[in-house]
């Protein structure tokens, strides 16, 4: 009887284990790219949307799904990104990285693309569901790393 209960329990266990480490490599997960659909849906739920403002959310978020995703450094979207200077002395913060002028210029494009987002937007959310929205976005620290 012992023989069968620690059996179950080593079936158990090894099932455990498997289930944890289901799409894993090297113990991270790789990032999973929201749909605009999604994104719509989200957003829709949080700001009380109606069906009006779905659709035309909807259309704006598949216009715009190259730059609602965030910066797109390597992977995704090939490129990389540069690398800090790590030979700082003691006490000293590393060299910020310096963007190629390439990178820099998609940057820019992708920054006035997002305004561009941002102003639609504004047209198709009421006052207060842009206000709401605007406290929902993450906010800028200047000195994250």
């Amino acid at each position: 009887m012992k023989k069968i209960v620690l059996t179950m329990i080593a079936i158990l266990s090894m099932t455990v284990a498997m289930a944890q480490n289901d799409d894993r490599r090297d113990g991270n997960r790789a990032p999973r790219e929201i749909t605009p659909e999604q994104r719509t849906e989200n957003l829709a739920g949080r700001l009380n949307l109606n069906d009006d403002q779905k659709a035309k959310l909807l259309e704006l978020n598949t216009e715009y799904k190259d730059v609602l995703g965030g910066p797109r450094w390597g992977g995704r979207n090939g490129g990389n990104r540069p690398q800090r200077n790590e030979s700082a002395g003691e006490g000293q913060r590393p060299q910020r990285p310096q963007l190629t002028e390439e990178q820099r210029a998609q940057w820019q494009e992708r920054m006035k693309k997002r305004q561009e987002y941002e102003e639609k937007l504004k047209g198709i959310l009421t006052e207060d569901q842009y206000k709401q929205y605007q406290e929902m976005r993450p906010q800028r620290r200047p000195n994250r790393q």
